[in-house]
């Protein structure tokens, strides 16, 4: 049996596999500004408050945790609301049903607990 003695929290992490299909190297700000439907979704699924929850906001966030995605390629991506940045809190949980825009394709990989 194990037991664990520090502090436990709901915190999780959800793994993704998103994958830059065009030919050009594209970023997580570009993912944002090319999927504004995932921000609306959040906010319906979670009834989250608009003024936080934006497509603004959500572009700022993904300019501070910026990452590259390489032409025609696959990237294992984490997201969680223990990042404590709003790209974390918002793509841990509207991502995992995964989706595909013009230049990208993402698919739920594993939760990270």
């Amino acid at each position: 049996m194990k037991i664990k003695i520090s502090f436990v929290t709901n915190s999780s992490s959800t793994a993704f596999i998103i994958t830059n299909i065009s030919k050009t190297k594209k970023t997580l700000v570009d993912f944002v500004k090319e999927n504004p439907q995932l921000i609306k979704e959040f906010c319906n699924r979670y009834a989250a408050d608009g003024k936080e929850f934006n497509q603004i906001n959500l572009i700022k966030s993904a300019e501070k945790n910026n990452i590259t995605f390489k032409p025609n390629a696959n990237l294992y991506c984490v997201f969680g609301d223990e990042q404590d940045t709003l790209i974390g809190r918002v793509f841990d949980y509207i991502l995992r049903d995964g989706g595909k825009s013009k230049s990208f394709r993402w698919r739920f990989e594993e939760y990270l607990r």
